[in-house]
C-alpha cells in the first residue's frame, strides 16, 4: 500500500516541480525514483519530526506544496503542537502522510501503536482526515490532496490488501456502502473494512458494510441516508472505541436525533502491551473474527 501511494504522489511531482516530499528517515521502495529523477523535490530530514512540520509550513509559505511521511504514531502525536500551530492555525495546505495505521507496528510495542492518533487528529480544526482500506483508494488521496488543497492526513497501511474499488470510485462522498444489508450495518475503515466484509458475509443478506474513507469532515447527509434503511449499528475500528469511529459515529446519530441499536467493537480505554502480529493482538484484544461474530450475533438476538 505504501509503495502504491508514493508510486502516485510521484507521478504528480514529476509534472508540478512545486510538489515537495518531506521525510523522517522513513523508506519506501518508489522514493528511489524521487532519489534518482527529481531529487531537489525529495528532503530527508532524519528522525526529526518536528522539525519536519515545521519545515514543512516554511515551504507551504513560499508556495509550495508538501507532503510530509512518517510512522503514522510519530507523525501525529509527536508533531501535535507544530501541527496545530504551524499549519493549523496557519492554514496551510500540508498533507500528513502516516504509514502505520493500528497495530501494523504490533510487534514494536505500545510506542508504535497508531490507535489514538484519529481521536487527536480530528481535534485539529479545518483539518482533513482520510483512511485507506485497499491500494485504489490509497492511489486516489495524493490526487485528492493535490487538487483539492487544505490541511490533511492521510492514513494507511503497509500490507497488501485486496481491492474494495474499482479505479473509476469516486472518493469525493467520503463513504461507501461496501456490502449492502436488510436489518444491521457494520461501519468500519481502514483495513478493518475487511474484515467487516467477512463477517458480514457470515451473516449473508442480513448485514451490510460502509466504509468511511473520509473521517473528517465526515459526509453526514450521506450517512444519514445509508443509515435510514438500518435498524441496529456497529462499529468496528483498530483504534480506541471513544474518540475514534464509533464517537464520529454516535456524535452523528445524536445530531440527527436518530435512535439505533448501537454496538462499539474496539479498543479498550489502556494501554496495550502485547506484542505479536496483527491476528495475534486481535485476539488477545478480543476483536479477532470469531470474537466478533459472537458480539455480533448476540447484539443481533437482543431486543
Amino acid at each position: 500500500m505504501r509503495d502504491a501511494f508514493f508510486e502516485e504522489l510521484f507521478q504528480i511531482a514529476s509534472i508540478d516541480r512545486d510538489v515537495i516530499l518531506l521525510m523522517a528517515d522513513q523508506g519506501a521502495q518508489t522514493m528511489k525514483k524521487f532519489e534518482e529523477k527529481i531529487p531537489d523535490q525529495l528532503i530527508n530530514v532524519g528522525i526529526a519530526e518536528q522539525n519536519m512540520i515545521s519545515v514543512a509550513a516554511g515551504l507551504a509559505l513560499c508556495g509550495k506544496k508538501v507532503f510530509v511521511h512518517a510512522i503514522a504514531n510519530f507523525t501525529t502525536l509527536r508533531c501535535y503542537e507544530q501541527i496545530k500551530v504551524d499549519l493549523s492555525i496557519m492554514n496551510l495546505p500540508v498533507t500528513i502522510a502516516g504509514v502505520g495505521a493500528g497495530f501494523t507496528y504490533g510487534s514494536d510495542g505500545p510506542t508504535h501503536h497508531a490507535n489514538q492518533d484519529i481521536a487527536a487528529m480530528r481535534a485539529i480544526p479545518g483539518i482533513r482526515i482520510l483512511n485507506a482500506s485497499d491500494i485504489v483508494s490509497l492511489s486516489a488521496f495524493p490526487h485528492l490532496a493535490y487538487q483539492i488543497p487544505k490541511l490533511t492526513y492521510i492514513r494507511f497501511d503497509k500490507g497488501n490488501y485486496i481491492a474494495l474499488y474499482n479505479k473509476n470510485h469516486n472518493f469525493l462522498d467520503g463513504m461507501y456502502e461496501v456490502v449492502k444489508g436488510t436489518d444491521t450495518v457494520i461501519i468500519s475503515t481502514g483495513i478493518m473494512v475487511h474484515q467487516a466484509v467477512k463477517i458480514a458475509n457470515q451473516f449473508k443478506s442480513k448485514v451490510g458494510v460502509i466504509d468511511i474513507y473520509q473521517l473528517k469532515p465526515l459526509n453526514e447527509e450521506k450517512l444519514h441516508k445509508l443509515l435510514s434503511s438500518y435498524k441496529k449499528i456497529v462499529v468496528l475500528e483498530e483504534h480506541l472505541s471513544y474518540g475514534g469511529l464509533a464517537t464520529i459515529v454516535a456524535d452523528m446519530l445524536a445530531d440527527y436525533s436518530l435512535n439505533k441499536g448501537f454496538l462499539r467493537i474496539g479498543l479498550p480505554d489502556e494501554n496495550i502491551f502485547i506484542y505479536g502480529d496483527r491476528n495475534y493482538m486481535h485476539k488477545q484484544i478480543g476483536i479477532s473474527y470469531p470474537q466478533i461474530i459472537k458480539k455480533i450475533d448476540k447484539f443481533l438476538k437482543d431486543k
